[in-house]
């Protein structure tokens, strides 16, 4: 179900007219310039990403919270950083 409410967010929060994002050119700025429900849809992608790089199928929602205060953090003294350079940072 949660899998399912996930889904539901996605295609609320970007219309079909919105096209794509290419995330290899998203900087730290854009994210900070997004909507919450973007940010919030992009973090999950970058959790997936990163999830999908260590075969990991494991969804943490607390972690998730951490990710995005980590992510804004970073983003704000790194606001020129890549979006995907920037998610990896602060996680040791």
């Amino acid at each position: 179900m949660k899998l399912l409410a996930l889904l539901a967010l996605l295609t609320q929060a970007f219309p079909a007219h919105a096209g794509e994002v290419d995330m290899n050119t998203q900087t730290c700025q854009d994210w900070l310039d997004a909507t919450e429900d973007e940010q919030d849809l992009m973090s999950a992608w970058l959790r997936g990403y990163a999830s999908g790089r260590t075969s990991s199928g494991l969804y943490d929602v607390n972690g998730s919270r951490a990710d995005s205060t980590r992510l804004r953090s970073y983003c704000q003294h790194h606001p020129s950083t890549g979006l995907l350079t920037a998610s990896g940072q602060g996680k040791h």
